[in-house]
């Protein structure tokens, strides 16, 4: 796959960026609950806005999914909302970016890669451990972790050049670097 292309639909029906960003949703749910207790409104948007920003600074796809949903979290309680009030737009398929909009974070973002950042494979090793750990028992490792991996791979790759995702140049370069090598780790 050339640095222009697309990666096309997700290689697993039902598992595409749309129920990842549900997932996303999910967990940002959970730390807004555990963010929120005892705290105010105020510090509850805090905490999750510098939650956040952690994660913006991960090269995994699914981290920076999470990241803009605590992000618009902290959104909504600043201004006075419930949490996650406009989570039905988050990553809505009709949103989604042009192919100029994308065009540019690439050229960006490759302007000014790091040749030293190309090999990708800690990144592929963080997401297949967390897929690994995510599986759970050894028989549903060994029955879906290609499966999984195809699509992690997948989601990397349809994220890097987002500008829905909060992620610097650096970041999405190394997210499309793990896409790339866990795409050669599957046969793809």
């Amino acid at each position: 796959m050339r640095a222009d292309e697309a990666p096309g639909p997700c290689p697993s029906p039902g598992h595409g960026l749309s129920t990842a960003a549900a997932a996303a949703l999910l967990a940002a749910a959970d730390h807004v609950e555990q963010a929120s207790s005892g705290a105010s409104p105020r510090e509850t948007a805090t905490r999750l806005a510098l939650h956040a920003e952690d994660l913006a600074h991960s090269p995994v796809a699914r981290d920076q999914l999470l990241s803009r949903a605590l992000e618009l979290a902290a959104g909504d309680l600043s201004a006075g909302r419930r949490p996650l009030a406009h989570w039905p737009l988050f990553f809505a398929e009709e949103l989604s970016p042009s192919p100029e909009a994308r065009e540019d974070v690439r050229a960006w973002v490759l302007a000014g890669a790091d040749p030293m950042l190309a090999d990708g494979e800690a990144v592929a090793e963080a997401v297949e451990a967390r897929a690994v750990r995510e599986l759970g028992d050894a028989f549903e490792t060994a029955r879906g972790l290609t499966r999984r991996l195809r699509v992690e791979a997948w989601l990397q790759l349809a994220l890097w050049d987002d500008p829905r995702i909060p992620a610097n140049a650096e970041t999405r370069f190394l997210m499309r670097a793990g896409g790339r090598r866990l795409m050669a780790r599957v046969g793809d």
